[in-house]
């Protein structure tokens, strides 16, 4: 059975890569200030979590498209996208507090709103499309780990 062509096949990934290009956007902009903060022996390489956060984004689009197609007719639908677009908002925010305006202690914060935000839409999206909810784990697990780095990078700092 071909499959019928839907401009949110093409929208929904730009929005993730737009959000994804702006995060990495600040946080190369604050590379040579991180570069000079202490930072826990146990932090894993860029270039690995630079292919973690491809994943990640990845996973995402593939469940708001899952989500966008087939269930767009759901009850929390609209409150589903609105947590998504808040999820790249605090994402983004991340990359700017911690990077370009080294506010570590908000940072933090704001790395506790996006384990809330995530966690709400796994709950959220697991009533009705439990494989949507299960492409956002490992954002959920990752995000829950930086949360951790970022509350040491906060201490040592």
């Amino acid at each position: 059975m071909p499959i019928k062509f839907r401009l949110n096949y093409l929208l929904i990934p730009l929005f993730v890569i737009i959000t994804a290009s702006a995060a990495s956007h600040f946080a190369d902009a604050g590379l040579a200030w991180y570069r000079t903060i202490n930072i826990p022996g146990w932090i894993f390489s860029n270039l690995f979590m630079l292919n973690i956060w491809i994943i990640i984004f990845v996973f995402t689009s593939i469940s708001i498209l899952i989500i966008w197609n087939r269930y767009s007719k759901e009850r929390n639908f609209s409150l589903i996208i609105a947590l998504f677009i808040l999820n790249a908002i605090i994402n983004v925010g991340w990359s700017i507090l911690f990077y370009t305006q080294q506010q570590l202690g908000l940072a933090l914060f704001e790395s506790v709103l996006l384990v809330f935000n995530i966690s709400l839409l796994i709950g959220l999206v697991w009533r009705f499309c439990p494989l949507a909810a299960c492409m956002l784990f490992p954002y959920s697990v990752w995000v829950i780990f930086t949360t951790v780095l970022t509350f040491n990078v906060w201490m040592m700092n």
